[in-house]
């Protein structure tokens, strides 16, 4: 009779078999892979805390990063700042994010992924809070950049963090489900603006002027103290401990999800025996700055081995420009939808409104800058989040049958599209429907981000999703200080020039790595890989 939960180990020979002496016959549990280990965990009430816990942590990082954007028009006037300067604080917190994601990728892959959410995004909930008391211009864009810097793993580790509690089955949707959260907080951010910056407030607090966009970025920081709060509720993943060697804490984890899922006790779990296995680094080799040194060599060589140096260049080139791109556009987003709501814009061209842009702001009679925040330009924000939630919920519940590739090539080819009507389009309704759909290509940075995922193996994995959102964020910077200047300048020829990229991503999105293969061949793929990695490092 077929056992495949236990194998025979029998204590005797064949001839010393008498009838009544079957407890010579011990069974022994069979040892289960991580996959089978998951499965039997089911999907339920652990796994929907998992995910807002995580959707916290990824809303935490976009809440943060765009409230900037919604604070520009305040903070020109109250802090003096030019054109360039906010250019400035805009990317301010997308360089921190680009300096420490590597750090973030090394610590979470070396000291486990919850440890370094704990601490990453509780030094950015200070850092944010600091900066609401800027007293000039260059403080705020320091305070924002640490800000940005200690957020980072709250991006590209979360991913990691989400994604090691599921098996295969799950794994994807769900991915695509966290990235839901970036939405909701650009639905979030908004309604805490209409809520706030309108305000006219009055007299001082620690010696500076009340004003609105500092109590605003105070109450941003709400969203990573839920965050961190939740994050104490959570064990540190099963496929890390078992990466690490940890095997008991990995099956104790396991038990915990299995009770909280099916509401049985612990004890009933079917599994008694995990396989084990090896790769993982630890921070516990680290003796001093040359060991550190060495071992973030290791966990970054891997990334390019060859053979997958080159998915990892497309993948970073892919997340470079979709993130220029789409924070290009946003970042600037509230400024443009305020000229386009003027009534001397009225029935005119996008590009002819923007060429005709003043960065100066708008001056009362005696000359003092005007500080307004417009509420419409927040509705729409709000309306665009919602519409973004729909796309990423559609996202989830078709992405297995369509496919990762498939859904990112169709709709980069719908941002050419909308790239290609703005040039023509002069009612205000239609241009912000057709700037939202070209801004939402970076909804396709979701989806490279669960094809990336599904491609590194666990002990590298929270190092190269740290890494190609390095990259990632490192064109944000590019896009929102460069695109801004550009759309105000040179408008027609930078929409083209946009346009042109888009086309050549989604080129390059068909090169992209396919997981959506068979089991067999999945797990042969995997065993190759392997055997590369290990003729690698052998080679050095």
């Amino acid at each position: 009779m077929d056992n495949p939960g236990y194998v025979i180990d029998c204590e005797c020979e064949f001839g010393d078999l008498e009838p009544g002496k079957e407890n010579n016959l011990v069974e022994t549990p069979r040892p289960h892979n991580f996959e089978e280990a998951i499965t039997l965990t089911g999907v339920g009430r652990f796994h929907l805390k998992l995910l807002l816990i995580c959707g916290l942590c990824f809303m935490a990082v976009m809440v943060e990063i765009m409230g900037v954007s919604l604070i520009l028009p305040l903070v020109k006037c109250d802090l003096m700042a030019t054109l360039e300067q906010q250019g400035i604080l805009a990317s301010s917190g997308f360089l921190g994010v680009v300096l420490s994601s590597h750090a973030m990728g090394f610590l979470a892959d070396t000291w486990g992924r919850v440890a370094t959410l704990r601490y990453a995004i509780l030094f950015s909930a200070i850092c944010s809070v600091v900066s609401a008391f800027s007293v000039n211009i260059w403080m705020l864009i320091v305070f924002r950049f640490l800000t940005g810097f200690f957020i980072s793993g709250g991006q590209a580790c979360v991913f990691s963090l989400c994604g090691e509690f599921h098996g295969n089955k799950s794994r994807v949707r769900h991915v695509t489900l966290l990235s839901c959260f970036m939405c909701i907080a650009m639905m979030f951010a908004p309604a805490v603006a209409i809520g706030i910056l309108p305000l006219q407030l009055k007299g001082s607090l620690l010696g500076l002027r009340l004003s609105s966009w500092r109590v605003f970025l105070i109450a941003d920081v709400s969203v990573s103290v839920l965050a961190l709060l939740g994050l104490f509720l959570l064990p540190e993943t099963p496929k890390y401990l078992l990466v690490q060697g940890r095997v008991d804490e990995a099956l104790a984890t396991l038990r915990r999800i299995y009770a909280s899922n099916s509401g049985r006790p612990s004890a009933e779990y079917p599994v008694q025996r995990l396989a084990t296995q090896s790769g993982g680094a630890s921070l516990s080799s680290v003796h001093g700055f040359c060991d550190a040194v060495h071992l973030i060599w290791q966990q970054t060589v891997p990334l390019f081995y060859r053979t997958r140096v080159l998915h990892t260049l497309n993948i970073c080139i892919i997340q470079f420009l979709i993130y220029g791109i789409a924070q290009g556009f946003f970042m600037w987003f509230p400024t443009i939808l305020n000229e386009l709501g003027k009534e001397s814009a009225q029935g005119s061209l996008l590009c002819t409104v923007l060429q005709g842009f003043n960065a100066a702001g708008e001056t009362s009679v005696d000359g003092s800058c005007i500080m307004t925040a417009d509420i419409n330009t927040y509705q729409v924000m709000i309306t665009i989040g919602g519409a973004f939630t729909i796309i990423y919920l559609i996202f989830a519940y078709t992405i297995d049958l369509i496919g990762k590739r498939n859904l990112l090539i169709g709709w980069m080819l719908l941002t050419i599209v909308c790239l290609a009507l703005l040039h023509w389009l002069r009612n205000f309704a239609l241009v912000v429907i057709a700037l939202t759909l070209a801004m939402a290509i970076g909804n396709c940075g979701g989806l490279v981000s669960t094809i990336a995922m599904d491609f590194y193996p666990t002990q590298i994995n929270a190092m190269g999703m740290c890494f190609i959102m390095m990259v990632g964020r490192l064109g944000a910077v590019v896009g929102s200080n460069l695109l801004g200047r550009l759309m105000f300048s040179s408008c027609e020829a930078s929409f083209w020039a946009v346009l042109v990229l888009v086309v050549v991503l989604s080129v390059m999105a068909y090169f992209l790595p396919d997981q959506a293969r068979p089991k067999a061949r999945r797990q042969s793929s995997a065993a190759a890989a392997a055997a590369a990695d290990s003729q690698e490092i052998s080679s050095k």
